[in-house]
């Protein structure tokens, strides 16, 4: 389990819209160690880049409404001619205009035909998006009731190769991958879900191995996360879906405790609700 350091497609970059930014960074900073940079985007808006041991991990941006997960940006080399494939392919580009993030690059959002929103990123020169370590990004499940459509825009847009797990219908769990890495996880909403919930990216976070699962978990709840759906084993690791203090959905994982069970055959929707 990876996130690709770079090239088209890759998850370069998460960002957490949020009514309470204080709030939200004394959580992050208490469960993940991070220290924090306040820098003005290219609009003059303020913006804050979550560090990890001096390197950016994450960021941070002031939201009147309630934006209820992280936002995935995935990379491209060129944002202008990314957003027309968009608009080939069926999608929609959100914003007339990209954001300038000091020592991120420029970025803007879209909707996908699915519905769901994500946003694009040409990583400003020698940017490094630190992924892949305890208290960093680690892994992004994307969740559709639309699959196959998602799965060729995405196919298209970025060239993914697309592996297949389950039978496609009772378990459907497609691995969107760039070369030998896999970036995405995308999964078919459950059956149940109410039709008012929309499309979403969990952001999937890995605890400190010298803390634990349970003992992280148990500092999240402590900070005020809720959790949303009891721990479950997969073959990515240990699991556990948490609302932060402002209702952001996220997810901790410990890839040290990983199993050869299959959850996506064996529970309920773990992001239903």
């Amino acid at each position: 389990m990876s996130v690709h350091p770079g090239g088209a497609g890759s998850p370069f970059w998460v960002e957490l819209a949020t009514a309470d930014p204080h709030r939200s960074m004394r959580f992050y900073q208490r469960l993940f160690g991070w220290e924090y940079q306040r820098v003005k985007d290219s609009g003059g808006q303020d913006y804050v880049l979550a560090l990890l041991d001096g390197e950016p991990v994450a960021g941070l941006r002031p939201h009147p409404g309630a934006i209820l997960d992280w936002t995935l940006y995935l990379a491209t080399p060129d944002l202008a001619s990314a957003c027309a494939q968009v608009i080939r392919l069926g999608g929609t580009v959100l914003e007339t205009r990209p954001a300038v993030v000091p020592g991120v690059g420029a970025k803007l959002l879209i909707d996908d035909p699915s519905g769901a929103t994500v946003g694009l990123v040409q990583p400003a020169v020698d940017y490094g998006f630190t992924a892949g370590v305890p208290g960093s990004l680690v892994w992004i499940e994307f969740v559709t009731r639309q699959a196959e459509l998602a799965d060729r825009f995405y196919s298209h847009l970025f060239g993914y190769t697309q592996r297949q797990f389950g039978d496609g219908d009772a378990v459907d769990y497609m691995v969107y991958s760039i070369g030998p890495d896999s970036v995405i996880g995308r999964v078919r909403m459950a059956l149940d879900t109410p039709a008012d919930v929309p499309p979403r990216w969990i952001a999937h976070f890995a605890v400190d191995p010298e803390l634990g699962f349970d003992r992280t978990l148990h500092e999240a709840r402590g900070a005020g996360a809720r959790l949303r759906f009891a721990p479950y084993s997969s073959t990515l690791g240990k699991v556990a879906v948490l609302s932060d203090p402002t209702g952001t959905r996220f997810a901790l994982i410990d890839p040290a405790l990983a199993s050869d069970w299959d959850y996506h055959s064996a529970v309920d929707d773990p992001y239903g609700d």
